[in-house]
């Protein structure tokens, strides 16, 4: 069993929360948060589930997907450290994605009333909050647009560069932060595991990549250079 990371002696300066509620606000939502260790492969919530507050990552890697009537999964957006997550359907009273723990991950969760009381008692925190809303909504709009104009090979590029972007690769092995299957990896790319596993031989030969198992090492300004005319910023 994980002990509790209270607010105020977190290390985590990426945590929305952290970087923009005052201290008085940061020992409200301490006191009042739980806080759960999810292992790879479980559920934070289900779409179509009740909907009771929000739910921000103190560590670890989060998938928010939607299925469609086949059973397949699209990766809607990919959370590391310090996001928030479940803020979508504020005002509303269900879920309309999954959100699936991609690697052992401990999240905060804060009722809606504790949240919404911070809101609107602190201006700058709403303020930064609509910013995050317009900066998501725009970055989500734009791979939406580009995934429907890519190439396969320009999707899985595009997938390597977004997880890059959001979870890193490790500092001595330069490889992903994040072990992923071929499955995984269509989902973010928005094509199929057939598709990947040809896209990944023909990376292997450009040393684009390089594979060991589950771990790959990216040449990311290669990865880059492919979808050049697709930025999303």
């Amino acid at each position: 069993m994980h002990q509790k990371v209270e607010c105020p002696s977190c290390t985590s300066m990426k945590c929305f929360i952290k970087r923009h509620c005052s201290p008085d606000q940061l020992a409200v939502i301490s006191e009042n948060k739980t806080q759960t260790t999810y292992s790879k492969g479980d559920f934070i919530f289900r779409e179509g589930y009740r909907m009771h507050g929000i739910h921000f990552t103190n560590m670890g890697g989060i998938k928010v997907v939607t299925t469609n009537s086949n059973g397949n999964e699209q990766v809607v957006r990919l959370l590391s450290d310090g996001n928030i997550l479940g803020h979508r359907v504020l005002g509303n009273d269900k879920y309309y994605f999954n959100a699936i723990a991609l690697m052992d991950s401990k999240v905060c969760f804060v009722e809606t009333n504790v949240f919404q009381d911070i809101c609107l008692n602190n201006p700058e925190f709403a303020y930064n909050l609509i910013l995050f809303y317009a900066l998501e909504l725009r970055r989500t709009e734009l791979r939406v647009k580009y995934l429907a104009q890519m190439s396969v090979r320009e999707k899985v590029a595009e997938a390597f560069v977004y997880l890059n972007e959001v979870f890193g690769t490790n500092p001595k092995t330069k490889t992903l932060n994040l072990k992923l299957s071929r499955q995984e990896i269509a989902d973010v790319a928005g094509t199929t595991p057939e598709q990947v596993t040809r896209q990944l031989k023909d990376f292997d030969d450009e040393k684009l990549i390089v594979r060991k198992k589950r771990e790959i090492r990216l040449n990311i300004a290669g990865l880059e250079k492919i979808v050049l005319d697709f930025k999303i910023e």
